[in-house]
């Protein structure tokens, strides 16, 4: 968008009034109730909605203008997940922010919560944070792609049980 004019800057603040917390609570679940996450997340979406609300026709219905709102905020949490798919090193940081005692060496820690796992799990999540996309582990584990991501948010989900919610 180009050129923003006052009315256009007026309309955008009004539709975030009115729309605020249906986008907060999606980035809420996605988040998975991390505050600092979710907030992070709303303020991506603002943005990215700024930048597209010249394709919103504003005298729309209310549920077409609700329907846009919700394409645009989940496209915008698969690209933050997809971004933070490809930083291992973020997920590595999150297994180790859940353990209870933050005085623990890092590399203890992450032996720690890899001593739960099946050795295959342990073997997927250790090629996952080294850097491994999704293809290279599922070739390796002769499995679907998309099994992957399945594979690792049970993973993490059971960690998650064990030690919090953090992850």
């Amino acid at each position: 968008m180009a050129q923003h004019d006052t009315r256009q800057y007026e309309a955008y603040n009004a539709f975030l009034l009115r729309h605020r917390e249906a986008v907060w609570q999606m980035c809420w679940k996605f988040a998975k109730g991390n505050r600092a996450a979710c907030e992070d997340m709303v303020q991506e979406v603002w943005i990215v909605l700024w930048l597209r609300f010249d394709q919103l026709k504003t005298n729309a219905p209310e549920l077409m203008q609700r329907a846009w709102l919700k394409r645009v905020t989940q496209s915008v949490l698969v690209d933050l997940y997809r971004r933070a798919e490809s930083e291992p090193e973020r997920l590595t940081l999150a297994l180790v922010n859940t353990l209870p005692d933050t005085h623990v060496d890092y590399a203890e820690s992450i032996d720690d919560l890899m001593s739960t796992l099946s050795d295959d799990e342990e073997r997927l999540l250790r090629m996952r944070l080294e850097g491994y996309d999704a293809q290279e582990i599922a070739d390796e584990f002769k499995m679907e792609r998309n099994s992957v991501y399945v594979r690792i948010n049970r993973i993490i989900t059971k960690l998650r049980r064990r030690y919090g919610t953090g992850l």
